[in-house]
């Protein structure tokens, strides 16, 4: 395929107090192997020198837009306004403090076929880029193929700077809302209006530090989220609500069948029909953290969220 005829491909990436690590990233994002491209770096009003790194860097490529906000949005709402800025086919979310592999693009555009999302793998590393333990993000997470949204109602193993979607997705996610994480919400709605695809590839070397908006690691307690993100609950009904509020839901029926018995579970109602349907969903519900075990260990699971 010749550069003239290969679609423009966004990058969607939000900053905010990042002078630390932005150079790096900047110049993994550059160095892209995939052409043409655009990076839309949407600023959420630093007090440090990331906007001027930023416009450094847009002096010397011209596929580069600076916005930079007003007042500060917070993170949700940041990315809402990166994305609304991308004016590619397919758009590809970019944290300030990564590394990404110069492949990663063109990797992703070659796995998109007809899925209207793919996400891939990832190692994670300090705040001095040296890898952090020998399990990839997959090993932490899992991963999941197809077109099930059942698996991502209590849990979600796609974090935002491994995914593409088409832009087409779009109308189906915006407007974010504020009080629960963007890419939960576009993983459950990709999954639930086309298929998704897991790729294996290591294309994202994920900084985790203190600083560090999403903290996959446990390496701090507390996350820079409003109250509702660090609920600690086992099962977060407010999160299911919102996946119910999607419009375009096919399954809301079984959703609010999952809803309404895990809501007795919290109520400590746990009749016969809750233990049926722990064995039927318990797999499927629990989807990331499952697979690996057997099926006597998920019956013992079972009984212990039954009966305790």
């Amino acid at each position: 395929m010749s550069f003239e005829t290969k679609p423009l491909i966004s990058i969607a990436l939000c900053t905010f107090n990042g002078e630390k690590h932005l150079a790096k990233q900047l110049d993994s994002l550059v160095k892209q192997t995939y052409r043409p491209i655009e990076i839309i770096a949407v600023d959420d009003a630093s007090s440090d020198s990331t906007l001027s790194i930023l416009n450094q860097y847009a002096e010397k490529h011209n596929f580069l837009k600076v916005i930079q906000n007003e007042e500060n949005l917070g993170f949700v709402k940041n990315f809402e306004k990166a994305i609304l800025h991308c004016t590619g086919s397919h758009i590809a979310m970019s944290d300030q403090d990564d590394i990404w592999m110069e492949t990663k693009i063109e990797t992703l555009y070659n796995q998109m076929e007809d899925y209207l999302m793919v996400y891939h793998n990832s190692v994670f590393i300090d705040d001095h880029g040296n890898i952090i333990g020998e399990k990839k993000l997959d090993e932490h997470f899992g991963n999941y193929d197809g077109c099930s949204n059942i698996p991502f109602l209590i849990a979600n193993c796609i974090p935002g700077h491994t995914i593409m979607f088409r832009k087409e997705l779009v109308p189906h996610i915006l407007p974010f809302h504020k009080d629960f994480y963007h890419d939960w919400w576009i993983a459950f709605v990709a999954v639930t209006v086309g298929k998704i695809k897991a790729i294996p590839d290591v294309l994202v070397k994920y900084r985790q530090h203190e600083l560090s908006i999403t903290d996959s690691l446990a390496l701090r307690r507390e996350k820079a989220l409003t109250k509702k993100h660090k609920k600690s609950a086992v099962y977060d009904l407010e999160w299911i609500t919102h996946c119910l509020s999607f419009n375009k839901l096919r399954n809301s029926e079984e959703i609010e069948l999952i809803y309404n018995q895990l809501l007795n579970y919290e109520n400590n109602k746990r009749d016969w029909k809750f233990i049926v349907f722990m064995v039927k969903y318990y797999k499927l519900l629990h989807r990331f953290t499952a697979d690996k075990k057997s099926y006597l260990s998920r019956l013992n699971r079972v009984r212990k969220i039954c009966f305790n």
